[in-house]
């Protein structure tokens, strides 16, 4: 007990230490007057981008899920989720998204679960392109680099598996079920993981997979457009390549994607410190930079987060097992 205890510590603890860190040692009163130099012109076009951004990972569970269902009850779990993910560390926005989302449509926690796990690993694939995009750009630096270029195929291994699994799955866990019929509770877990591939059919058609793949790729493609009309609300005092939104977008995924503080918190602002750098960005506006994205964020994700609060969900039918 205390062992676990200690372990849910690691993530905040470091992430305070981090913080404390920055606290410290960054220049906070040059990145302040960076600040006051913002131009507004640009900034507000890249809140407006981002708050369509959330209800577009909203459509994409929804047509993960296969629902015939309206869109609004996804949005709402998607909403709740993130704003959970201010207020609670390593993960805990996922929960709230997940327990929403099961009463929202009527799911049991093994359906819902492969839905949002399945949610989040295109994430995942659009990390990993962006990624190698990354990599064929430029010539990423010393460890960080080989860091990142590890991370890129282990997030290709992953999807490649998962694709696999979905389409092949089926038959392997037909006959490990069968294998334990001598153990009843295995084989009933087992036939309810068949159970939610069986309800995934709607996946294993080409033109849904080409059809999330291409959404992917756009909500990629749009998040780099928006990182990258951001960029641009701040004066910078060196020129910037065309791909800096793209390498800023990717830092900060694996900074938001770090369990350490409510919000990422600290993670944020080492991350987008990390993707400037590199360009001779100085610290304070790179700094000032990461305080910019870090209030967009919140106020993006407040303001989705609030209204779904304030909206009643949506009546719903018997409950469903099914993810379709």
């Amino acid at each position: 007990m205390k062992l676990n205890a200690a372990r849910r510590w690691i993530g905040p603890g470091v992430g305070i230490l981090l913080v404390a860190y920055l606290l410290w040692r960054m220049p906070w009163a040059e990145a302040l007057r960076t600040l006051g130099q913002v131009r507004l012109s640009w900034w507000l076009p890249a809140l407006a981008l981002g708050t369509l951004g959330v209800w577009l990972r909203a459509l994409r569970l929804h047509w993960v899920l296969g629902s015939p269902q309206p869109l609004f009850g996804i949005w709402r779990s998607v909403a709740l989720g993130y704003l959970a993910g201010l207020v609670v560390p390593a993960g805990g926005g996922e929960l709230v998204k997940l327990r929403t989302l099961m009463k929202a449509r009527g799911l049991d926690l093994l359906h819902a679960g492969s839905a949002v796990t399945l949610d989040r690993l295109f994430d995942l694939a659009g990390l990993a392109l962006g990624l190698a995009l990354l990599g064929g750009l430029q010539e990423l630096p010393g460890p960080v680099g080989t860091l990142l270029r590890s991370m890129g195929f282990l997030l290709l291994f992953i999807g490649l598996f998962l694709v696999l699994f979905l389409f092949r799955g089926k038959a392997y866990v037909t006959r490990l079920s069968r294998s334990l019929a001598h153990h009843p509770w295995l084989a009933q877990k087992m036939g309810r993981l068949g159970a939610v591939l069986d309800e995934a059919e709607h996946l294993r058609g080409s033109r849904t997979w080409i059809r999330l793949l291409l959404l992917q790729l756009f909500i990629t493609a749009f998040e780099v457009l928006t990182a990258t009309i951001a960029l641009r609300a701040l004066p910078f005092t060196v020129p910037l390549p065309p791909w800096t939104g793209l390498q800023v977008l990717m830092f900060s995924a694996i900074g938001f994607a770090l369990p350490l503080l409510p919000g990422a918190a600290g993670s944020l602002q080492v991350a987008c410190i990390l993707a400037l750098r590199p360009f001779g960005v100085p610290i304070p506006q790179a700094l000032a930079f990461s305080l910019l994205a870090h209030l967009g964020h919140l106020l993006v994700i407040v303001g989705h987060g609030g209204l779904a609060l304030l909206l009643q969900p949506e009546a719903r039918g018997p409950a469903k097992a099914g993810l379709s």
